[in-house]
């Protein structure tokens, strides 16, 4: 599955030099609402979803926000520094990425006081992963999760580039100062070939497309 990270020059160039990326924290995300997805208007479903969940996934559970799109003008904006930064295609295999579920009402019945574990198996747990405001939707969001293991001397988590995580293009904001043949220079030893090509707006629609002028370089 190709899935995009859309980030600033100079993220992606510590990207592309460590050949790796870090993962984020659910404290750390902008949505105060994360892995809080179910109602919880009672006493025990606060202290089950926000005191043991919460700070246990924090703990021990890091995550890549990818976008199954590089085309929204939106998430340029977002999070690619105004259409100043660029975007990373990545292949990830199907079985490790989670689609996000967008819905305009947060989880009802999450718990049951009569079930081991307050009746929380896995697929209700893996809805308090994925589940976001609909709001949310113009991000496309698909979600790759990782074990917090070794902590960097930084204080982060990574994931190094390999066959769960594979670079396989580069697309260069529309507002991108550095070109297309510099950017490929940045690519390093891939284990597939990597295509590095520019951005532009469209001419006669509200999305992101390919600038046919200038040519699609190949790493390999």
């Amino acid at each position: 599955m190709r899935l995009y990270y859309l980030t600033s020059l100079h993220i992606a160039k510590m990207i592309l030099r460590e050949r790796r990326m870090k993962l984020s924290l659910f404290n750390e995300l902008n949505d105060p609402f994360e892995l809080l997805g179910a109602s919880i208007g009672d006493k025990l479903a606060r202290r089950v979803f926000k005191t043991i969940l919460l700070k246990h996934w924090t703990d021990t559970l890091g995550i890549i926000c990818l976008s199954q799109t590089w085309q929204s003008p939106v998430m340029w904006a977002h999070y690619a520094a105004k259409h100043h930064g660029v975007c990373l295609g990545f292949d990830v295999p199907d079985y490790l990425a989670r689609e996000v579920r967008y819905s305009p009402d947060r989880l009802t019945n999450m718990l049951n006081n009569n079930q081991p574990a307050a009746g929380l198996e896995q697929q209700k747990l893996e809805a308090v992963l994925t589940t976001k405001f609909a709001d949310w939707s113009y991000e496309r969001e698909w979600r790759v999760f990782a074990l917090l293991q070794e902590r960097d001397a930084n204080g982060k988590f990574y994931v190094d580039f390999g066959s769960n995580l594979t670079l396989r293009s580069i697309v260069v904001g529309a507002r991108c100062e550095i070109a297309v043949p510099d950017m490929a220079k940045l690519v390093l030893r891939p284990e597939k070939p990597v295509d590095v090509w520019k951005a532009r707006p469209a001419f006669t629609e509200f999305r992101i497309v390919r600038q046919q002028r200038v040519p699609v370089l190949t790493v390999s």
